[in-house]
């Protein structure tokens, strides 16, 4: 028996849910993909 499609749900967050940090000396986009966590200037 197929699944019956549902219409995906809008969760809006507040910017404090998306932030993850601000301490670092580099962004996101300085990192290449597959980093590993320990690399990572904010952790």
């Amino acid at each position: 028996m197929k699944k019956q499609w549902e219409k995906p749900v809008l969760e809006v967050l507040d910017v404090k849910m998306t932030m993850l940090g601000k301490d670092g000396d580099y962004t996101d986009a300085a990192f290449p993909a597959n980093t590993p966590k320990g690399k990572l200037t904010f952790c």
